[in-house]
């Protein structure tokens, strides 16, 4: 029997300063393997809070950070440092003596301080900058914004499907802080084959992620398509069924509307289809010549949607998802936030699990997504620690 390893990025140490969530995202994935995290913050600003644009604060007397704070900063230790002062710059050297890994986004030099400069001593640490774009190329001096980044990269076309007529239905963009959340997975896994090559030469080494180029690699099923002059199906926002999932609604799925929300519905082959049919009642129009081919039920889908419209709409989405699932069609429940909280498979799997902080309370935070050798990473998941000094 292999033996389980409780701690799998034990023993290395982590140094971040950002003022995105990128970087938080980053050394957060990191640190739910293990590794220690030491967050270092300006203490004369409220940066690193997300709150102009992200949240409020919690409450009234926990006021000085957000939810999003909270959630990306857990299980890490955080330094206060002012970096105007020479102690501060002496407390970084300090810390950067026994650092695996760096992650920042520049920022530093905000202060004036000269990050190469401040690592040059330790040839062994491993640094990853993540940028809007990368220094020294066309864009790199352009202001952005995760709104204008999700855009520039084609993916309100790419992913979502184009609209049919732009001028009068602009793209819509994915929410979630994209270009954010994709740079700092992009940013954990290069500081990983990093971190490898360093045992490997005992060397360090710089990496530059761009959160722009790491959004364009999402767009590969666009990519792909344009590629070989197939251009994806254009939709119309004006239109439920069409603006629900990106001008995917057709013959092989959609979404429709239910009493307490909305259920995806896939069936996608002949055989599903037959299935689907038996569940709600093979209907008298099932028969009609307009339905009985995938082909000709594409011909007639703003008809067919219509009609399965009315059927679903004085249902509960939960009862359609079980229903379609026990005769094996893919159908799932859109869930909310709320829905995710109480979804039976997550909680079997015991995905989110609760942390208490001292001032804001018990709070549910996700754990990893995968298993290694058939066990979950647990690892003593805490709080955002405030501390004086990092060892």
């Amino acid at each position: 029997m292999r033996p389980e390893t409780k701690n799998y990025l034990n023993g290395i140490r982590i140094f971040e300063y950002g003022q995105g969530i990128a970087t938080s995202y980053c050394s957060l994935t990191l640190a739910k393997l293990g590794a220690e995290v030491i967050k270092i913050t300006h203490e004369c600003s409220k940066e690193n809070q997300y709150t102009t644009s992200l949240s409020k604060p919690l409450n009234q007397t926990y006021n000085e950070m957000t939810p999003v704070d909270l959630a990306l900063n857990h299980s890490k230790k955080r330094i206060k440092v002012d970096l105007n002062k020479p102690d501060g710059l002496n407390t970084l050297r300090g810390i950067l003596k026994d650092i695996d890994l760096v992650i920042t986004d520049g920022s530093l030099s905000k202060h004036g301080i000269s990050f190469n400069e401040l690592t040059k001593p330790n040839e062994s640490i491993v640094s990853i900058n993540i940028q809007p774009f990368r220094c020294g190329h066309a864009y790199s001096q352009y202001a952005t914004s995760d709104l204008s980044l999700f855009h520039m990269s084609g993916n309100a076309h790419g992913i979502l499907g184009p609209v049919l007529d732009p001028n009068t239905e602009p793209p819509i963009r994915a929410g979630g802080n994209q270009s954010e959340i994709v740079s700092g997975l992009t940013a954990a896994t290069a500081s990983m084959i990093a971190m490898y090559r360093k045992l490997q030469t005992g060397y360090g080494c710089h990496i530059v992620v761009s959160k722009f180029e790491s959004l364009v690699t999402m767009a590969i099923s666009g990519l792909a398509n344009q590629a070989f002059g197939k251009l994806p199906p254009t939709r119309k926002l004006s239109d439920q069924k069409e603006s629900s999932i990106g001008g995917m609604v057709s013959a092989i799925g959609g979404v429709l509307p239910c009493k307490d929300g909305f259920v995806a519905i896939s069936p996608r082959e002949d055989s599903q289809w037959s299935r689907w049919l038996e569940l709600i009642g093979n209907p008298d129009w099932s028969t009609e010549e307009r339905f009985t081919t995938r082909t000709s039920r594409e011909q007639n889908i703003d008809e067919l949607w219509k009609l399965l419209s009315d059927w679903s709409i004085t249902k509960s989405k939960f009862d359609i998802a079980r229903s379609g699932q026990e005769v094996r069609v893919p159908c799932f429940p859109v869930n909310t936030i709320s829905d995710l909280l109480v979804d039976p498979h997550l909680k079997s799997r015991e995905f989110f699990v609760p942390i208490d902080h001292p001032r804001a309370g018990s709070l549910l935070y996700p754990r990893n997504p995968f298993k290694i050798n058939g066990q979950s990473p647990k690892f003593p998941l805490h709080p955002l620690q405030e501390i004086e000094k990092p060892y």
